[in-house]
């Protein structure tokens, strides 16, 4: 097994997403169902879909290739239709955008300005949804492994055995999903995934925020997008910056992949 990242800690105890639980619920499938609708803004971030060789199209891009139009409601169901008359040639994209995973890059960029709307950046929380394949694996993955303390004590195999079994750890629990849930600097997002003898899968928070709660980010399994609440400044930025395609929308914007009305 490669090591495992040293700055991430499996929490047992869950009180920090509290605050969590107590104000999100079930808000007929809008954007309040993936965040708490305390935030002063709110911006989607947009999973680019694959092209033939393998690398990251926009959807901007596809629009272009439809002839459809983007919006802050599009949805890459209704996108991926060519309009009457559009769609000359091979499709720019072969493979649709990845639900529940922002790509690395995109996630690192992502972080490089969360870190600059929060004072808490050392601090923060990450929660993985429990019902990824992998995760309960102790053979090929970091979950029922915490990390070492920089002290002298137990090796490896000793601390993994001090670890409750994967059914008994502690849970987030909200209307959607339960998570487990870690903690650590806001870079070990990166650090996250399936670890396999000299292997790493990436695998992006599906919930994370900063321990002054500042904002809160959440990548739900079920969606093609990373949806991101805080700061009216720190939306901003998050739609100016060209390593992420972005759109603002609104706490009461639908969700749902059948949702997108200019597109139909």
């Amino acid at each position: 097994m490669t090591d495992l990242p040293s700055r991430l800690r499996l929490m047992t105890d869950t009180s920090p997403a509290a605050w969590l639980e107590a104000e999100m619920g079930d808000f007929d499938a809008d954007v309040r169902a993936l965040l708490p609708g305390r935030f002063d803004a709110y911006a989607r971030i947009l999973h680019p879909a694959d092209s033939p060789q393998g690398e990251p199209v926009p959807w901007r891009e596809v629009a272009r290739w439809t002839g459809r139009s983007m919006h802050p409601g599009v949805q890459f169901k209704a996108l991926a239709r060519p309009a009457r008359g559009a769609g000359d040639g091979p499709p720019p994209w072969d493979e649709p955008p990845e639900r529940g995973e922002l790509p690395q890059p995109m996630l690192s960029a992502l972080c490089a300005v969360l870190a600059r709307h929060t004072g808490t950046a050392d601090r923060c929380r990450f929660c993985l949804w429990d019902g990824w394949s992998w995760i309960a694996d102790a053979a090929s993955s970091m979950v029922l492994l915490e990390a070492l303390p920089d002290a002298p004590g137990p090796g490896r195999n000793e601390a993994a055995a001090m670890v409750p079994a994967f059914d008994e750890l502690p849970r987030v629990r909200l209307p959607w999903r339960d998570y487990v849930m870690f903690e650590g600097p806001l870079g070990a997002a990166m650090e996250l995934g399936q670890r396999t003898a000299g292997s790493f899968f990436p695998q992006s928070p599906n919930l994370f925020w900063p321990a002054d709660r500042s904002w809160c980010v959440a990548t739900d399994v079920d969606f093609d997008s990373t949806y991101a609440g805080g700061p009216a400044g720190l939306i901003d930025d998050l739609l100016g910056d060209p390593a992420l395609e972005a759109v603002g929308v609104k706490p009461t914007d639908p969700i749902d992949e059948d949702s997108d009305q200019i597109n139909r």
